[in-house]
């Protein structure tokens, strides 16, 4: 079998690359294990904590050499971050949020964050433009969603909130069965009139508040029943992410995943890649696991398998390595000096990852793959935590690899 493109991971990084490519005429393939990190998202991409006030690129410019950032290039990445906002909204996905500034959005513990880009109907606002008195609407019996723990965390920073608990008659069925009432479940109950039911519910206790926030769980499929709801309340109102799964992250998956497919693409799931052929320091085709002794040819490979979590990377007592062709990986000291002694603190193996250099191409022992790259979550020196740049990294160093391709050919 034989494509343009090959690209090895189906989460954020893998689709928008997938996408970039397959927009231009392409003939793409995905290769995906299995359920991709975007299912437990927040709605919301980060790219890099800033001080109050601070835009991205003095951030930016603080950040180690090794860094994907510094890498891809400082005064490529507004053009990039544009790239990836255009890709999200041909999909299907509005989101809010500035090119060079972050805003602050709410976590499901309450607490604020800053945050690149986010959907729509998620919270989103400025340090200066803090709510007024907020109301938290519970769900009767969801236990993915704490409103009293969000409405005192709000509380201790000067935001009056409060509390309610709604219901309607089809969530209720749901509390029969505990391990189908989760946030995936209740999506699949809230559509049309269930939606005004429960709009109605919430007008009734929301008279006095300047401002409702809910629970993400409506819209599994498409944004239409989060923004019906939101139009069906009296008051301005958002939503705040859930704990897994997410709502809004499948939503996200799923979405991509369809604009991915509608382009010509093919999507390959739940099947893993095992290994490759390499000629003349180009990888020629890789096998998977479920396709026995199939190749699968093509001119480029991009690996977005993401990190540790992914299966990405792999770790023994004695080494860190990437599973799929033993690619070259950055990693310091012997096993016990991969972890800080304080479990808060930024741990050294969330720097770990693939080496690849300035256009993102990986190397094997030593020696540059010329057609395959690595993107996302898999590049070393990222340290999403500390630098807060997960999503950035996954987005920006997709597009960018799929740019690298496009002005190749």
């Amino acid at each position: 079998m034989k494509y343009d493109d090959i690209i090895i991971g189906g989460g954020l990084s893998g689709l928008l690359c997938a996408i970039s490519l397959a927009e231009k005429g392409r003939k793409c393939l995905i290769i995906s294990q299995g359920q991709s990190t975007l299912n437990f998202s927040s709605g919301s991409f980060e790219f890099i904590n800033t001080e109050e006030g601070e835009d991205f690129e003095h951030a930016i410019a603080a950040l180690p050499s090794r860094h994907p950032y510094q890498k891809i290039g400082v005064d490529r990445l507004p053009r990039l971050r544009t790239s990836v906002a255009g890709l999200l909204d041909r999909a299907g996905i509005r989101t809010v949020g500035e090119n060079e500034r972050n805003h602050l959005r709410i976590t499901p513990f309450g607490a604020l964050k800053q945050t690149w880009l986010s959907l729509a109907e998620m919270t989103h606002f400025q340090k200066d433009e803090l709510l007024g008195r907020v109301l938290v609407v519970d769900i009767r019996g969801f236990l993915d969603f704490n409103a009293s723990f969000i409405a005192s965390s709000l509380g201790q920073m000067g935001i009056q909130a409060d509390t309610c608990e709604v219901y309607v008659h089809e969530t209720e069925r749901l509390r029969d069965n505990a391990s189908e009432f989760r946030s995936a479940n209740i999506a699949r109950v809230f559509n049309g009139y269930t939606i005004d039911r429960l709009a109605c519910a919430i007008n009734e206790k929301a008279t006095d508040v300047d401002f409702i926030l809910l629970p993400a769980v409506f819209g599994l499929d498409k944004e239409e029943p989060a923004r019906r709801m939101l139009e069906k309340l009296n008051k301005p109102a958002a939503f705040i992410p859930t704990m897994s799964p997410s709502v809004p992250g499948i939503r996200l998956q799923r979405l991509l995943k369809q604009r991915f497919i509608s382009l010509g693409g093919m999507f390959l799931s739940a099947d893993t890649v095992c290994g490759g052929e390499i000629v003349d320091g180009r990888l020629v085709s890789v096998r998977a696991l479920n396709h026995g002794d199939t190749r699968f040819e093509a001119e480029n490979f991009i690996f977005a398998c993401g990190s540790f979590f992914s299966n990405g990377l792999k770790a023994t007592q004695d080494k860190i390595y990437e599973p799929i062709l033993g690619l070259d990986v950055d990693y310091e000291g012997g096993h016990g000096e991969w972890f800080a002694p304080d479990v808060y603190a930024e741990q050294p193996y969330m720097s770990f990852g693939v080496r690849t250099d300035k256009r993102l191409n990986v190397s094997l022992d030593g020696k540059t793959l010329e057609n395959a790259y690595a993107v996302g979550q898999l590049l070393s020196g990222a340290s999403p935590i500390k630098s807060g740049c997960t999503g950035g990294v996954s987005a920006v160093s997709a597009v960018y690899a799929a740019d690298i391709i496009l002005n190749q050919q």
